[in-house]
């Protein structure tokens, strides 16, 4: 039995749904973490970056599920679906098992605790810190609720991307000639990339509060990585495989008929019945050689470039306005 996530029933399916939905959790999240903004900085809690990834990430998350909805209404042309195989494949785009619930929100609290045991120094020494005062209860808190999030809106993204990656490999109607209407597949791999890649330019606010700890931004982060690479790649390495091994084997056939065309010297055979087939099979070779096997066009790669760069420089940024107020204090 599948039920729409959990988290998309927060967001209303308008563009301004979407962006108010943003707004109220940052306005009810952020007044909650900064009563745990005082003391020293190390026990400070990253109020804003807390506030902000969830206030980004619900939004984005649901953003990104219409997009790959969008897209498989696009492809519906071209899918050897029935329509209760493809009703079913659509709900899933957005809906999931209850025990696919329950494990997402326990994996992501389990990470959340090692996350934080490690910053503390141990298990013991972080629950201690959770009941000795508002801080470490709010710092607590948010580090859980931003892994379960983050790890359930991950999981979704990655089933999304895993249902993309089972259509292109054997339930879409592809050739190399028609790459340019199998665009949504690249398109669907780009926006499930923006999520991770967005929350990944977020993670330098951790250290507003209470300056740059690497051992705060880097698990995170590392944990991210892996499946920012499988949401790009999934919904389109099998469709690119298969467009890859069909252009072989029909270059191989064409060269099998132009061989056939020539005599033992290479020369066009005399005795053919029609001289104008040569002719033909040589623009189609040269037609298929230009085909791409990839389903992305310049905009895709150009949006893709742009987002990558996106976190590095936040970073960066961040590395190097802590070095000018070191230097100035």
């Amino acid at each position: 039995m599948l039920t729409k996530h959990w988290l998309l029933r927060f967001v209303p399916r308008s563009g301004v749904g979407k962006l108010l939905t943003g707004l109220a959790l940052f306005a009810l999240m952020y007044p909650l973490f900064r009563l745990g903004t005082g003391g020293a900085a190390e026990d400070r809690t990253p109020a804003f970056f807390f506030s902000l990834v969830i206030a980004y990430i619900i939004p984005v998350f649901s953003y990104i599920t219409e997009k790959a909805q969008e897209a498989m209404t696009e492809l519906r042309p071209l899918l050897d679906l029935d329509d209760e195989r493809y009703r079913h494949t659509y709900a899933r785009l957005s809906s999931t098992g209850p025990w696919t619930i329950v494990l997402q929100v326990a994996g992501g609290a389990a990470g959340g605790i090692i996350h934080w045991s490690s910053l503390a120094g141990s298990l013991t020494e972080g629950l201690q810190a959770l009941t000795a005062s508002i801080n470490g209860l709010l710092s607590t808190s948010g580090t859980l609720l931003t892994w379960i999030i983050m790890t359930s809106v991950i999981s979704m993204l990655v089933q999304q991307a895993t249902i993309f990656a089972r259509t292109g490999r054997s339930h879409v109607r592809a050739t190399p000639f028609n790459v340019r209407s199998l665009t949504p597949f690249a398109r669907v791999s780009i926006s499930a990339s923006l999520a991770t890649i967005g929350a990944l330019a977020l993670f330098p606010l951790l250290g507003l509060e209470g300056g740059i700890d690497w051992l705060e931004i880097l698990p995170g982060a590392f944990a991210m990585l892996a499946p920012l690479v499988a949401m790009f790649l999934l919904p389109i390495w099998p469709l690119h495989r298969r467009l890859a091994a069909m252009k072989q084997a029909n270059l191989a056939d064409v060269d099998g008929l132009i061989n056939q065309s020539l005599d033992e010297r290479g020369l066009i055979d005399s005795g053919m019945d029609d001289p104008g087939r040569l002719q033909l099979l040589l623009t189609y070779r040269r037609e298929l050689e230009t085909c791409s096997t990839w389903p992305f066009d310049v905009s895709n790669v150009g949006r893709m470039a742009l987002y990558l760069i996106i976190p590095p420089l936040t970073w960066v940024a961040a590395a190097l306005i802590e070095n000018v107020v070191d230097s100035v204090l």
